[in-house]
């Protein structure tokens, strides 16, 4: 393309993007005015192989887990910063019944491959992944800023020229879409003593980090996304904490942020026009951490046509 890709937002989804652009060499502008508000500020970067009350397989995990943990290798060459963990969960069972439900589900092969081991308490799961997802975002911040390729301000609803929406905090202004914006709450504060490779998790996870200090989420709520903390949101976060560790956190501190998905639980990623002047690469959530990096170079490997692109992810299934 003539000109220069306007990348409009510079989250995890836009800065992956933009990365790939810059190896591919594809000439990219980015567009961002910060993440006050945005999930990628806030969020851990933890992506499990398996998830919720069902151990339900993480879509993709399996094929994209070795590539983008690979990438990430990279880019911690490149900027010369510490990024990404190789982690084991802690999955305690909440109760009888749950307990009954993953012990039936631990044979079938998509979960087995990441269960480790288990017993009375729990089970042990491998593979999972923890970016740090602000550090990265940073770093290429800085390094995009000193290339002047950065345009650093209040996101326009309209730009000039082919225009890449990543944003995840904002709407999106593409009509047909649609969007589900959520926040979540999370809490830092102390729990020495703790495996710095392990996460607990029942439910709500627990990430321990260097010098003793450890990540506690998250919350979910749809309907305030106004608020920041929550006395409520923080208040059930300092229960997890010491119900995880067995002992209180120490100096809690609470922060939140916002993110959009829709409906199938899958991004949303793809030209809106057949002339390639708006396109849109968002809805990543809390999986932003795998999704984004192989996404991006999926649509990057062909200049951005998008042929490559998994189809079910492609925008065009919301206009179809």
């Amino acid at each position: 393309m003539k000109q220069p890709i306007r990348i409009v937002g510079q989250g995890m989804a836009g800065s992956m993007l933009a990365w790939h652009c810059e190896r591919a060499g594809i000439e990219f502008e980015l567009i961002d005015r910060g993440h006050a508000t945005a999930a990628s500020r806030v969020g851990v970067g933890l992506v499990s192989p398996l998830t919720g009350k069902r151990l339900a397989p993480t879509w993709r995990f399996s094929e994209w887990r070795d590539e983008v943990l690979t990438m990430y290798r990279e880019l911690e060459s490149e900027l010369g910063l510490s990024l990404v963990r190789e982690m084991r969960i802690r999955r305690f069972y909440r109760d009888a019944k749950q307990r009954e439900l993953f012990e039936s589900r631990i044979e079938k092969p998509e979960i087995a491959a990441w269960v480790d081991g288990l017993d009375d308490d729990g089970l042990w799961l491998k593979g999972a992944l923890q970016v740090e997802t602000g550090t990265l975002i940073a770093g290429l911040r800085k390094r995009w800023r000193q290339q002047g390729c950065l345009v650093e301000g209040v996101v326009p609803t309209d730009v000039e020229g082919a225009a890449i929406w990543c944003v995840g905090a904002e709407r999106v202004p593409i009509r047909g879409i649609p969007w589900g914006p959520s926040r979540g709450e999370l809490i830092t504060g102390r729990l020495e003593g703790l495996e710095e490779d392990v996460v607990l998790n029942d439910g709500q996870w627990l990430l321990p980090q260097e010098d003793g200090r450890v990540r506690v989420g998250s919350t979910f709520d749809r309907d305030d996304l106004v608020s920041k903390c929550t006395d409520a949101g923080q208040s059930q976060l300092i229960a997890a904490a010491e119900r995880l560790a067995g002992r209180p956190i120490q100096g809690a501190t609470g922060d939140s942020g916002l993110r959009v998905t829709v409906p199938d639980g899958r991004p949303v990623v793809g030209w809106v026009d057949a002339a390639r002047t708006q396109g849109v690469f968002a809805g990543f959530a809390a999986k932003g951490a795998l999704w984004a990096p192989a996404l991006a170079r999926q649509w990057v490997v062909d200049g951005l046509d998008g042929a490559k692109l998994d189809p079910e992810v492609r925008l065009g299934r919301f206009f179809n």
